[in-house]
């Protein structure tokens, strides 16, 4: 894997870890990827423009986005809708790609769409992908862009 490559997935991981820790008080651990089509999951994408421009797209088994969703609007797991999980990993997403852009590109001007719920879709050509476990699930980052 080229190194400007392993420096997005470093940065990603760290961004995400940082993130999880600060504001979901969760650990991610990154792993080898499992897609299985027996769990749920859903995905939310914050597209960028700029130098550079590209998208992020944040992808949480269904289990772990409830109890996110439920940690952060600080509510029990069973009063979360499903526009409130949405809303919360729509918002997750949106600090994550933030700052995985502001350490990759901190000279840069960026600008950042609004984050949106997105089609479950792995493996798309062109992207860099990283999977990390959570003890209450799954979650996936995957980056493309025309900078790498």
């Amino acid at each position: 894997m080229p190194a400007e490559i392993e420096a997005v997935l470093a940065t990603a991981v760290d961004a995400l870890q940082e993130v999880l820790g600060t504001m979901f008080f969760s650990d991610a651990v990154p792993v080898a990827c499992r897609h299985d089509a027996e769990n749920d999951w859903i995905s939310a994408r914050v597209r960028f423009s700029g130098a550079p421009a590209g998208e992020m797209r944040l992808t949480l088994s269904a289990n772990l986005a409830a109890v996110l969703a439920a940690g952060f609007l600080g509510i029990d797991e069973s009063e979360v809708t499903g526009e409130a999980g949405g809303q919360v990993i729509c918002e997750l997403a949106n600090m994550i790609c933030g700052a995985i852009l502001s350490r990759l590109h901190p000279d840069s001007l960026v600008a950042l769409s609004a984050p949106e719920l997105a089609p479950v879709d792995f493996g798309r050509p062109g992207g860099i992908h990283r999977c990390f476990a959570i003890p209450e699930g799954t979650v996936a980052i995957e980056l493309s862009s025309d900078a790498w």
